[in-house]
């Protein structure tokens, strides 16, 4: 008697499968529709999460999203939420569903979502969840150069300054929101395109990168020393000076290790008292020199430098070797460093060409460019 009911209840459970299996067999639409879903490349979890939610119509609209059929196979897909889905890019956050959920219940839309992820970092975009929402965030944050954890700055910065809100971000980027040397960032790596500036500083052990003496026909003594890229740049542009104007231009102070900036900072300080020496000279670990890429460049043919026609020259030329007056007469409240007619920083070719085209500093050019976390 067991036996026959145990038989009977397979034949029950067997049945019923049969019949799911024969249901799905002659349901064509269905079958057509994941043929369509199937045709734009999503996956089979993502094309069974869209008909069980009834999207098959919104999805079918567009072309394949391969951010949003990431989301579809997310356990966080909330379909509440696919009208902002659709509209996302994607970014490599932890968690990214669960996260764009929180900021959708925030109040956020899919414009102010993406500017928030691609100016965050897991940490910054975790402790700004804890915030509530925050009207015209996008107004900063709109910018690829923009960081969501500079955001109260930004707006700090704006109420003191009336500029518009591009440069807001770009200066606060760069720090000018605060003291030169306070908050200061160490910079570990080599490169010559590398930032060194009141907000950006070398170890006293920071040496560069291919650091070789300077030829001497090309310098004012024997213990000049710099980068190889930029001396090889800078002797180029030197003997093409000199066949237009028939002068040379000499490299008067190049590599300064941070001892000597140390040493020089210490004698303005004894000889002209503070204030001076904070203007004229850097501290030690934030002068340019330290890098190798950068140098006070003498005139063959006179002691001093504005003026000359080597100075005429390199002020039309000198991008064409790789070369940027890196401080110019009216940029010294971005620099913090006063106008050096004589003061040359080697950044390539590229860089330098479109510092000639566009009226901005190498600081701001880093932030807008080269500042990737």
């Amino acid at each position: 008697m067991k036996k026959k009911r145990l038989k009977k209840k397979n034949i029950i459970i067997l049945t019923i499968i049969l019949l799911i299996i024969l249901v799905e067999i002659i349901n064509p639409i269905k079958l057509y529709n994941k043929h369509l879903l199937r045709e734009l490349n999503y996956s089979e979890t993502s094309i069974n999460v869209i008909l069980e939610n009834n999207l098959k119509d919104q999805v079918l609209e567009n072309e394949y999203n391969k951010n949003l059929d990431k989301i579809f196979s997310s356990s966080d897909f909330n379909h509440k939420n696919y009208s902002i889905y659709k509209d996302l890019n994607a970014y490599e956050i932890n968690d990214y569903v669960k996260n764009v959920n929180k900021l959708i219940e925030i109040g956020y839309s899919a414009n102010d979502i993406n500017n928030i992820l691609k100016t965050s970092t897991d940490e910054t975009l975790k402790d700004f969840l804890e915030k509530d929402y925050i009207k015209n965030i996008s107004d900063y944050l709109q910018y690829d150069f923009a960081k969501l954890e500079n955001y109260d700055r930004y707006l700090l910065y704006k109420e003191k300054n009336n500029i518009d809100n591009e440069l807001v971000v770009v200066y606060v980027n760069i720090g000018l929101d605060k003291e030169f040397y306070e908050d200061t960032k160490e910079v570990l790596e080599f490169s010559t395109t590398m930032l060194v500036n009141k907000y950006n500083g070398l170890s006293k052990d920071f040496v560069p990168d291919s650091l070789i003496k300077v030829d001497s026909s090309y310098a004012v003594d024997s213990k000049q020393q710099g980068n190889e890229e930029m001396l090889k740049n800078f002797y180029k542009m030197s003997d093409d000076c000199k066949a237009s104007t028939g002068y040379k231009l000499l490299v008067r102070s190049g590599y300064r290790d941070y001892k000597n900036q140390q040493d020089t900072y210490d004698l303005y300080l004894k000889t002209y008292g503070k204030k001076y020496a904070e203007n004229y000279v850097t501290h030690a670990g934030y002068s340019e020199h330290q890098t190798g890429l950068a140098v006070d460049i003498k005139a063959e043919s006179s002691n001093t430098f504005k003026g000359t026609k080597e100075n005429k020259w390199l002020i039309e030329n000198a991008y064409k070797y790789g070369f940027i007056l890196r401080y110019t007469d009216d940029t010294e409240d971005i620099t913090g460093v006063k106008y050096e007619s004589w003061h040359y920083r080697y950044v390539g070719l590229e860089i330098a060409s479109y510092l000639n085209e566009h009226d901005m500093t190498y600081d701001e050019y880093y932030i807008r460019f080269l500042d990737r976390r």
